[in-house]
């Protein structure tokens, strides 16, 4: 009788060990994929850390290097849509050319004509504005024929894209 009493004992347990090993099975392959998942994410943080601190890097350099604080003449000077009108006609400029020159749309130089009062600017315009102040027309003419020079040699990307699909039309290439 002991030995029926072993041999169900052992058989028990055989049968409790299939069933543990079966339920813990999906755990295991779980617990390995997460491992690898952690492993994966550790090594993109690593380069991500390094990729932002050499970011950090050439931003503060960029920041020592150009100071963009304007002196005390910039800021006091007063520019309104009169001061421009006149400038422009000074120099002998379309608004378009004379948007060229400074760097900004015709639309804008159409609305600081027509605003009222004192013009409120960024700095980097204002400097813009108060370098083509001190310039004569003849050379302002020259540097806006040096900046139409300039976007002339420029192909946007735009009228390629256009003759692609003119050709592709046309049915050859």
């Amino acid at each position: 009788m002991s030995d029926v009493a072993k041999v169900l004992k052992a058989e028990i347990a055989r049968i409790s060990k299939r069933e543990a090993k079966s339920a813990t099975q999906g755990i295991g392959k779980s617990t390995t994929w997460l491992r690898k998942t952690v492993a994966d994410l550790k090594r993109r943080v690593l380069l991500l850390e390094k990729e932002n601190k050499r970011l950090v890097g050439t931003v503060k350099r960029y920041q020592e290097e150009s100071p963009e604080k304007p002196d005390e003449a910039t800021k006091k000077a007063r520019i309104t849509s009169k001061s421009i009108r006149s400038l422009r006609g000074r120099l002998g400029l379309s608004q378009t050319g004379f948007a060229k020159l400074v760097g900004v749309t015709t639309h804008a130089v159409f609305l600081w004509e027509n605003k009222e009062g004192v013009l409120s600017l960024r700095d980097n315009t204002r400097q813009a504005l108060l370098s083509v102040r001190a310039l004569g027309a003849r050379e302002a003419k020259q540097k806006f024929a040096e900046a139409r020079m300039e976007s002339k040699t420029v192909k946007s990307p735009s009228s390629k894209m256009k003759r692609g699909k003119m050709r592709l039309r046309q049915g050859g290439r």
